[in-house]
């Protein structure tokens, strides 16, 4: 009996440790090394744009009726992956299948589904030269990766346009 009992405590352990090496091989999997989720995702980072100290708007709509709807097989949606909804520069990442198509999860896709223009040098039309310079912060700490960067959920993320006096 008590040979039993231990026989049924090594195989309950083994159960265990097996299920958790299962769950947490899964969880680290969810995202390649590029940190690409391997998973659908529903995202909402925030966007400020600042140009000589005022705040610009972000309209409501952007990749659903303003500027242009692409990728939608990805989001699942009639609207673009990455789209607003309101216009409190919410940027909504909702896309079925990031893994397909990375860029879709990029500040710079956003401004290409706005149809606006963005890189480390211009934000509208305002760029780098003697008079004024583009700097971007998120999460509060400089970022010079611009267009390239690859956007995560409750990001705040502020570009801004400074003209020197």
């Amino acid at each position: 009996m008590k040979i039993k009992s231990i026989y049924i405590a090594i195989i309950a352990v083994i159960l265990v440790f097996g299920v958790s090496y299962i769950l947490l091989r899964n969880s680290s999997s969810s995202q390649n090394t590029n940190g690409v989720p391997q998973q659908p995702i529903h995202w909402h980072p925030k966007l400020k744009i600042i140009i000589n100290g005022e705040e610009q708007p972000i309209p409501t709509g952007v990749g659903i009726n303003i500027g242009k709807n692409m990728d939608y097989e990805i989001s699942g949606m009639r609207m673009s992956p990455t789209h607003t909804h309101e216009s409190d520069g919410t940027i909504h990442l909702e896309n079925n299948r990031p893994w397909q198509k990375p860029e879709t999860l990029t500040l710079g896709y956003f401004f290409k589904v706005w149809d606006k223009k963005f890189n480390g040098s211009c934000i509208f039309e305002y760029c780098n030269n003697e008079i004024g310079t583009l700097s971007m912060a998120v999460n509060g700490k400089p970022n010079y990766e611009f267009e390239d960067y690859v956007m995560h959920d409750e990001d705040e993320i502020v570009i801004e346009y400074k003209q020197s006096k």
